[in-house]
């Protein structure tokens, strides 16, 4: 039986899938909130994941309130985190060169459990590894674009300007383009194709990682079962 997640990244096609009636299409399945992506959704998700321990101390009090709603929490391992009890937070040291992807034997004794974060430390790395490692076989990514079309637009994430954020990359498409062009990162999510019996889906038609089967909102919920009509 396929074991499947849903990883709500923050890139702005997430809106396209709003407007289609993303929210109650999925409602019930197993969904990930990736940083900030939870203060949108109209119900919990069943776990959020973080790798910036700036962001657990500038929304603390939220985090705190997931965990006490049952949300669990999946984080990058920090120092500074180090007095958070386990059962409220779990935490995994990581690795970001992609000759230490250990795909499906990331949590596996006898080596010592580490995640995937790619040479830029993101959390849609981080969450991908994690499904992989806990035995996901098939993978719906939602606001996977890696920045948006280039230097000079700064639209980059689909909460900007709905919520307060405090965010290294929200609004910087410098973090994703230099002046040759897209960042030679991109390529550390290619790692997770080479996992025999995982797919990803990457339900962004525009985004800028090109290493997974991407699909449109229609053909998305054609997948799932649903359709592309609104709910509204």
């Amino acid at each position: 039986m396929s074991k499947e997640c849903y990883i709500i990244g923050g890139g702005k096609s997430v809106r396209d899938l709003i407007a289609t009636g993303l929210w109650d299409k999925i409602k019930g399945k197993d969904i990930w909130s990736l940083n900030y992506a939870y203060k949108l959704m109209p119900y919990l998700p069943t776990r959020q994941c973080f790798v910036d321990y700036m962001f657990f101390k500038n929304n603390e009090d939220e985090i705190h309130d997931l965990a006490a709603k049952g949300v669990p929490i999946y984080c990058k391992r920090n120092s500074k985190l180090k007095h958070i009890e386990a059962k409220f937070m779990q935490q995994y040291n990581t690795v970001r060169e992609r000759g230490g992807f250990r795909g499906k034997t990331a949590l596996t004794p006898p080596l010592e459990p580490h995640l995937f974060v790619g040479r830029m430390g993101l959390v849609g790395a981080f969450s991908v590894s994690l499904a992989i490692a806990e035995g996901y076989d098939t993978i719906y990514l939602l606001g996977y674009d890696f920045g948006a079309t280039g230097l000079e637009d700064k639209d980059t994430h689909w909460y900007q300007g709905q919520i307060n954020v405090k965010s290294t990359g929200v609004g910087r498409p410098t973090v994703y383009w230099n002046k040759l062009g897209l960042k030679k990162e991109v390529q550390d999510f290619q790692v997770f194709n080479t996992v025999e019996g995982v797919k990803c889906y990457n339900v962004s038609p525009n985004s800028n990682i090109p290493y997974f089967d991407k699909l449109n909102p229609e053909q998305f919920y054609q997948l799932i079962g649903g359709n592309n009509e609104s709910s509204n």
